[in-house]
């Protein structure tokens, strides 16, 4: 057995759920991508008047991948083999030979939606329908464009947003100290919330910073961190988005919007002469930076640990187990017993 066979993950793949599949920006009208998907080949494509579809990316006629070399012709992607065309809810509406498409000329489409930046699908796998939504947030306020990365690398859905209650790892990974549980986890369905209060050094401010951070996780596939430093006056949105590939691999994709209401004097009296908006854009990579440093130093664990079922937990590890139960719901029933 090879190494990394022996490191795989024993969850089961690929948990139910919403999962972000690309930001909004990447997916303008008439492009078309290709993707792996829950270790499927799919396609994600937006119509001349803005819908976003995903679905099979293998053309029900004879198999030509949709991918490489489909175009989206107004509201129908057409495939680049036999010319057979397809709309966003997977029916076929034209062919070129003059003649009715083939009744069983249906291109399998996942349910998907766009949501505050993000096109997000569905995953199920015993094929059922949505359960529940990711909610649309009010962006009165909200920058309205996002600060995004994506990296591809080894790792769970589950395991990803643990970290979201695993109170021990703030200090020992990300250097936090005086981490304070604000609000205990609680769950609701698909819906999981938290609240902390942390303290970091921030080198270019030269002195320590409190922020405090409310989780809300959507399925395994969606959290939503929002951020205060009340001191500063400071709001921002965090957004962690974990995908799965292919089994092994994951795409994480974070993204940041920051509040507009920022107040350049409460960060530095040298910052009053200094445009708000500038001092809003200059925060907002400030922040951004600093997140995306603390979720790449999870990485090396990521690649390397195995997940313990049932875990050793002790007291100050955080509600590690509560969150557990709650992710058993994500997985279909021939897979539950396993996680």
């Amino acid at each position: 057995m090879s190494a990394s066979a022996r490191n795989r993950p024993l969850l089961p793949p690929f948990p139910n759920g919403w999962y972000c599949v690309a930001f909004s920006r990447d997916l303008p009208r008439g492009a078309v991508r290709a993707l792996t998907f829950m270790g499927q080949d799919v396609v994600a494509f937006r119509t001349a008047s803005g819908d976003v579809c995903v679905a099979d990316a293998y053309c029900p006629h004879l198999g030509a991948h949709l991918g490489h070399g489909g175009q989206v012709i107004g509201d129908c992607i057409r495939c680049p083999f036999h010319g057979f065309r397809f709309d966003a809810r997977g029916e076929c509406t034209f062919i070129p030979y003059g003649t009715k498409p083939p009744p069983l000329a249906k291109l399998r489409t996942l349910p998907a939606v766009e949501r505050n930046g993000l096109i997000v699908a569905w995953h199920d796998g015993e094929g059922r329908a949505p359960a529940w939504e990711v909610p649309a947030l009010d962006m009165t306020g909200w920058s309205p464009s996002l600060l995004t990365k994506e990296w591809r690398l080894r790792g769970h859905p589950q395991e990803t947003t643990e970290n979201s209650v695993d109170l021990g790892h703030f200090s020992e990974i990300h250097g936090y100290s005086g981490v304070e549980v604000l609000k205990e986890a609680v769950t609701d369905g698909p819906y999981l919330n938290a609240a902390y209060a942390m303290v970091r050094a921030a080198p270019v401010i030269r002195r320590p910073i409190r922020a405090e951070f409310e989780v809300h996780v959507h399925g395994l596939g969606y959290s939503l961190v929002e951020v205060e430093v009340p001191v500063y006056a400071v709001r921002a949105r965090l957004f962690v988005l974990p995908t799965p590939v292919d089994g092994e691999q994951i795409v994480l994709r974070v993204a940041l919007s920051m509040h507009d209401d920022i107040r350049p004097m409460r960060i530095s009296p040298s910052l009053a002469p200094v445009p708000r908006p500038l001092v809003r854009a200059a925060m907002a990579r400030f922040i951004f930076r600093g997140f995306t440093q603390d979720v790449a130093q999870d990485f090396v664990i990521w690649k390397h640990k195995r997940y313990v079922q049932p875990p050793v937990l002790a007291a100050g590890d955080g509600p590690v187990g509560k969150y557990r139960q709650w992710a058993r719901q994500f997985y279909s029933s021939a897979d539950v017993l396993r996680v």
